[in-house]
């Protein structure tokens, strides 16, 4: 059931076995496994509510330093289902060389978990969120000539990512949280620090506290999982340290460190030369109640070659608001609720009235959509290429934390995000492979961004 700690005469479970922080993707993925293979007790404690407005589910922008502002605050959000309120449901696993023992991450001997010993978790994360088996790297174009230019033997490869019919997740499992006997989720309730068991067998005390400055401890008899994200996971084992926790950690001051963050960075702006093939190229994949986007990715062969961060782009196409394809898009998910809030009845006779105006363009790309089972493109849209790079986990990119107060009344993290020339040497050789395959098989002619040519450009003002 839901429990609103706001309520200052709400009840609050004093303990339980396994208590999960954050209900966000992470938790609920935690709990559903939980309550499917066990009878132990749950609580989910999450500093949001069940409303989803912008209010309520913005998440203040991290304070930040090092060499990069961390924009991530955009895509986080507070509340039942986290950033599943914000994200589109894209998955995209890693490769077997990004845990492999590589120099240009400088961690030995890689990570401390193997591709496959990832492999099982997978499956059920892919279960999860209600993605078909298609394995990430299936040959969805059935074109020989596409494959021999993006081959692992060449510098880019073709792979797709999935993503989830359901991704916004509250709406998928608040009902069933809402009517379990096993599981409670204790809304508006932030974590302060926790207190690790002092012995086998003693429970793990977990402070909470509200925006009015209630407090209560509680008790997890069995285990705490940290599931609020990189960086409230770390202020919260950071803030356990302050107070006299330095049970948690390592103990060499490694809590927060080795941050790393998405990359992004507009690589260049494609000229389509052959249209069908850029088409053919690019458009994303639907069959079924699936959408697959077509990536192109550094080759594993080349990372291993030149000692290089993995690099993944795929397109960005800009157009107007008032474009046929936005128009159709939103009509379509007010009609399908994927979010609350649907369009108001004069917006939607607006886009039915744009849809009917560029009549011949909206047959086509409904054609696309019926037919071939994949998303129009839009010939009069600018496209870019959207690169995102691997961060070095450099010891010194960490989170850290601050002596100002948020409205918890608890320290506010400082991202420290450093990146290391190593991204930015990955991105250039990205460019020319990109720039290599698309202008040798007459597919498009490709603009690279200055910040990857000119030695005078700063490229961490574009990243």
């Amino acid at each position: 059931m839901f429990l609103d700690f706001q309520d200052d005469g709400a009840a609050v479970p004093r303990s339980t076995d396994i208590c999960l922080v954050g209900a966000g993707v992470m938790g609920l993925a935690v709990a559903s496994q939980v309550m499917a293979s066990s009878s132990r007790r749950l609580l989910l404690i999450e500093e949001g509510g069940l409303e989803d407005t912008p209010e309520a589910s913005s998440v203040p922008a991290e304070m930040s330093s090092g060499d990069l502002a961390s924009g991530v605050a955009e895509s986080r959000a507070r509340g039942f289902g986290g950033s599943s309120r914000r994200w589109g449901g894209q998955a995209l696993p890693f490769t077997p060389l990004d845990l492999e023992d590589r120099a240009c991450t400088g961690l030995r001997g890689g990570w401390p978990i193997s591709w496959a010993e990832l492999q099982p978790y997978y499956r059920v994360a892919d279960r999860f969120l209600g993605l078909s088996a298609l394995p990430f790297d299936s040959d969805l174009w059935h074109c020989p000539w596409l494959r021999s230019a993006f081959g692992e033997q060449s510098g880019l490869a073709l792979s797709v990512s999935k993503y989830s019919p359901h991704a916004y997740l509250a709406r998928v499992h608040q009902s069933r949280i809402g009517r379990s006997s096993q599981a409670d989720c204790l809304l508006h309730a932030r974590v302060a620090w926790i207190e690790a068991a002092a012995e086998p067998g003693a429970a793990h005390r977990i402070r909470i506290r509200n925006r009015s400055g209630r407090e209560a401890t509680l008790e997890a008899r069995v285990v705490v999982v940290l599931c609020a994200g990189g960086i409230e996971n770390a202020r919260i084992l950071l803030s356990s340290q302050r107070h006299g926790n330095l049970q948690l950690g390592d103990g060499a001051d490694g809590v927060g460190r080795h941050y790393q963050d998405h990359l992004g960075f507009f690589a260049a702006q494609l000229e389509p030369a052959d249209w069908p093939a850029f088409r053919h190229l690019f458009a994303s994949f639907i069959p079924g109640n699936q959408k697959y986007v077509p990536k192109l990715q550094l080759s594993q062969q080349r990372q291993r070659e030149q000692g290089l961060l993995n690099v993944t782009g795929n397109l960005d196409v800009q157009e107007n608001d008032d474009s046929p394809r936005n128009a159709a898009r939103r009509l379509y998910n007010s009609l399908r609720r994927r979010r609350p809030g649907s369009l108001s009845l004069r917006s939607a006779l607006h886009d039915l009235g744009r849809l009917l105006a560029a009549a011949p363009e909206s047959a086509g790309l409904l054609r696309s959509h019926l037919l071939e089972r994949r998303i129009g493109l839009p010939r009069r849209a600018r496209f870019f290429l959207m690169a995102n790079a691997e961060s070095e986990p450099l010891a010194d990119s960490r989170i850290l934390l601050s002596d100002r107060r948020d409205g918890f009344g608890l320290e506010r993290p400082i991202v420290h995000w450093r990146v290391s020339e190593g991204s930015f040497r990955a991105l250039q050789v990205y460019g020319r492979e990109l720039q290599s395959s698309l202008e040798g098989s007459g597919i498009a002619r490709v603009r690279l961004s200055p910040y990857l040519t000119d030695p005078a450009a700063d490229w961490r003002q574009r990243a």
